[in-house]
């Protein structure tokens, strides 16, 4: 006769997760706190007035839209374009080489981000690989025009959120039970049926982290709209940075930092959502 073993429920979880807790409220809460404080003050005190001041100028105001479009437009690149790939990696290559064909894709995380807006400064300069290779082709110069502009740097946010998003993506279709797609394929389920009612739904939470998680990124970049857009109309991380270099005025930057931190926080709420629900499943 097999004896069953009972295990022990878990007991009072806190002294294992107070440390943690406490190193969250060090580096982030406390650091947060420090700067809301800073963007509340005021010559005549505290008060809202560095939030009124920056709504009312427009050009800090408009490098907060150019901040949404630009993680907007690079997230909705990013995200669509990291659906055929990851269905590649997941079903289309062999399980012994997936592993290798992951490491391939996450090649470029091994580099500094830096490093690789640098690298496509030598791609989309009008004396870079491109130009060189079209004029190659055509035998008369080309310009491309597309270095320093705002569809330089939505590109090189995009790519790194395909890959990102793929990333994310993949982890959620090896994830998936095959012997489901089967079922429905042996149901008459046709491959586009298979995809749209039984991967997709599936691979949904996986695709909203790598979407939440670019888009939080791309808000708040600092190197990729500076080595690839240029800096002539700036985004409000540069803009930020700007102010602090030159007329070191902190409650002015620490506004602009909320507003960034605001952002996030509304960007992370899907996610949130998504716990709560997984968490309300019986």
């Amino acid at each position: 006769m097999v004896r069953q073993v009972s295990r022990a429920p878990i007991g009072d979880p806190w002294p294992a997760i107070l440390p943690a807790v406490l190193l969250s409220a060090a580096f982030f809460l406390v650091p947060i706190g420090n700067m809301m404080r800073l963007s509340l003050t005021t010559p005549d005190g505290l008060g809202f007035a560095n939030y009124v001041a920056f709504f009312e100028q427009a050009h800090r105001s408009d490098a907060l839209l150019r901040s949404l479009k630009l993680a907007l437009s690079a997230t909705a690149i990013a995200a669509v374009l990291a659906w055929p790939l990851a269905l590649f990696l997941s079903f289309c290559i062999p399980a012994r080489w997936r592993i290798v064909a992951l490491l391939a894709l996450l090649a470029p995380f091994w580099t500094s981000f830096t490093i690789r807006a640098f690298s496509w400064q030598l791609v989309l300069s009008d004396n870079g690989v491109i130009a060189v290779w079209i004029e190659r082709l055509t035998g008369a110069p080309v310009t491309l025009g597309i270095l320093y502009t705002m569809g330089a740097s939505v590109l090189g946010l995009a790519i790194f959120g395909m890959m990102l998003i793929t990333l994310t993506l993949f982890g959620a279709m090896t994830a998936i039970d095959r012997r489901l797609i089967e079922a429905s394929a042996s149901l008459g389920g046709t491959p586009w049926a298979v995809l749209r009612d039984v991967i997709v739904p599936l691979a949904l939470p996986g695709w909203l982290v790598g979407v939440t998680l670019t888009f939080i990124i791309c808000v708040g970049d600092y190197a990729v709209p500076t080595l690839l857009g240029g800096g002539l109309n700036p985004v409000l991380a540069q803009m930020m940075l700007s102010t602090v270099k030159g007329t070191y005025d902190l409650p002015t930057a620490a506004t602009m930092a909320m507003l960034l931190t605001s952002v996030v926080l509304l960007a992370a709420l899907p996610l949130l959502a998504l716990g709560v629900m997984r968490r309300a499943r019986p």
